[in-house]
């Protein structure tokens, strides 16, 4: 790629992983709730879950999701049905106090399958990385959408460690069992559930 395509590749991802989304969501309320090493380990979650999604589309499966509605609406089922549960957690957890929090042991798989199970983001990556590939690269287009889509999710996973560091000082005002705390948890709660009810009815 010219230097060109490499500016606007770098900065489009980076405007992209500040973008708010489930992923982004679990990893900021996982912060304010459990301090930075949850967040940190939330954004490891959702960069595998990415990883899985960029060999879905290097590999071309892609093309399944656009050809079979029934495999892509139970995908989005999946994975809308898993935000709301996520939600209907965070609305009931929102009244524990400090002594009956503890770091949730499922912190990286559990983010990690909110960003796999959403075929939307395989679909992005491909039209996306699509506009970067060369027709005419000795490289065939499967790794070249491969290599792409590791820097991409690389500046991805940069922003998402930008937010757990601005997000982290803030804890100190989010006191566990606190008003501010329940009050963080139920909108929480309830941003899950209508971005799973989205992902679920939305075409």
């Amino acid at each position: 790629m010219r230097f060109e395509q490499i500016l606007i590749f770098g900065l489009t991802c980076i405007g992209f992983g500040f973008i708010p989304g489930p992923a982004l969501l679990q990893t900021v309320s996982l912060t304010l709730q459990h301090g930075r090493r949850a967040g940190l380990l939330s954004a490891f979650g959702i960069h595998l879950g990415a990883l899985f999604q960029i060999g879905v589309v290097a590999l071309g499966a892609v093309v399944i999701l656009k050809t079979s509605p029934v495999i892509y609406h139970a995908l989005k089922v999946v994975g809308g049905g898993y935000l709301i549960w996520l939600g209907i957690q965070r609305i009931r957890a929102r009244a524990e106090s400090n002594q009956t929090i503890h770091l949730p042991r499922n912190i990286v798989s559990s983010s990690a399958f909110i960003e796999a199970s959403n075929p939307k983001s395989a679909l992005f990556y491909f039209s996306f990385l699509l506009q970067f590939t060369d027709a005419n690269a000795s490289l065939e287009l499967g790794w070249q959408l491969l290599l792409l889509g590791a820097c991409a999710n690389l500046l991805f996973s940069l922003s998402d460690v930008i937010c757990v560091l601005l997000a982290h000082p803030l804890r100190s005002g989010v006191r566990p069992g606190g008003r501010a705390f329940q009050i963080g948890q139920l909108i929480a709660g309830a941003l899950f559930i209508v971005l799973g009810i989205v992902a679920i009815v939305s075409e």
